[in-house]
């Protein structure tokens, strides 16, 4: 049961109520009203998550020091992971964890969304763009704060995953622009004219491979099979290992920077240890070839375009892809209809007796 004690203050009266379970104080709130303090008192102890978290073993961490633990055994990829749990470490420092509330979060999250966006700008440098945070952004946040919450209830400092009762922002994936043979054809012209001469190869190789920029950009001479045409990728968004085919033709323009080792295939020009900053290049081929409203990216899903029109299976679209679901790869289901219907087409007309068909005279 709650207690609510009568406190003296220099500015008056005040109403302080304490919670406790077993004889342990778990938590107390101070207010100037009386019935102010026994409407929280009532609400704290209705919540039975509350109640439980209360009594956790790490009630009365700090969220700071919670953070710290857990970056200090996370062995994720992700990069950003890191700025993105600094980022609530500022957000919440020094606050108790039980006093992390969903309302709280989601509010923070509400905030962050106003904010403006920003973007890379250079290796280890970034800029503000005149433009709201998308959903996607807001939610891989939120995936922080929860993944943190996560190991916390797994070392057994709270009950609950507060992150948990604040739903994810509706993220709209859909997006499969990709380029028709008269824009694949100005790019690859307007590579083949950069300066860095590295850039059509680059390019060609995302249209045809479908390998994601990271995977490209992280590829060793080393991970080229020539003789069977396949490119090892190791280190992969989703974890998993695997061997992407490349077409020969492609691999003609790899032989022309051909090396020998363990190095970059798309190494910096001035750091060879790390990959190239190509994006001053991509830009103005973009420019050049006269497209507009194209990522990087979309040349994946060019790629993955392709494959659908010319009659491949979403499972082998996927394959070739690296998708980890099938729910990823039916964006590209509606591009295979002409295959679709010749397969129906040829089946149906030798399934059906010819004499059916034919009209009574």
């Amino acid at each position: 049961m709650a207690t609510i004690r009568k406190v003296q203050r220099q500015s008056g009266v005040a109403y302080k109520a304490i919670i406790k379970k077993n004889g342990v104080q778990l938590k107390s709130k101070t207010f100037d009203r009386k019935g102010d303090a026994v409407t929280w008192a009532k609400r704290i102890e209705a919540d039975t998550e509350a109640m439980e978290a209360f009594g956790s073993r790490g009630a009365a961490m700090s969220f700071d020091g919670l953070v710290d633990e857990y970056m200090r055994q996370w062995i994720g990829k992700d990069q950003s992971q890191a700025t993105r749990a600094g980022y609530w470490s500022d957000i919440f420092r020094g606050q108790r964890l039980v006093d992390i509330s969903p309302d709280l979060i989601r509010q923070q999250l509400k905030d962050f969304e106003a904010g403006k966006c920003r973007r890379g700008n250079g290796r280890g440098k970034s800029a503000t763009v005149n433009r709201g945070r998308a959903p996607a952004t807001v939610n891989r946040l939120r995936s922080c704060l929860s993944a943190v919450f996560r190991y916390a209830i797994y070392e057994g400092y709270v009950t609950v995953n507060p992150v948990a009762k604040v739903p994810s922002r509706r993220v709209d994936n859909a997006r499969t622009r990709f380029l028709n043979e008269a824009e694949r054809e100005r790019l690859l012209l307007a590579c083949r004219r950069s300066t860095w001469d590295r850039l059509y190869l680059l390019v060609l190789l995302a249209m045809t491979s479908g390998m994601r920029k990271s995977e490209m950009l992280g590829l060793r001479w080393c991970d080229v099979d020539f003789e069977k045409g396949l490119a090892f990728l190791g280190d992969t968004k989703n974890g998993e290992q695997r061997y992407n085919p490349v077409p020969a033709f492609v691999l003609d323009e790899l032989r022309g920077f051909r090396q020998v080792g363990t190095g970059l295939i798309f190494a910096s020009e001035k750091l060879p240890t790390q990959p190239m900053e190509y994006k001053k290049h991509w830009s103005k081929a973009l420019i050049d070839a006269g497209i507009a409203g194209f990522r990087f990216h979309d040349l994946r899903h060019t790629c993955a375009s392709l494959l659908a029109m010319s009659g491949a299976t979403l499972h082998e679209i996927g394959a070739v892809l690296g998708h980890k679901s099938t729910q990823t790869t039916l964006r590209y289901s509606h591009l295979s209809t002409a295959h679709k219907s010749n397969l129906v087409e040829r089946v149906m007309l030798g399934a059906i007796p010819r004499a059916a068909l034919e009209r009574t005279k």
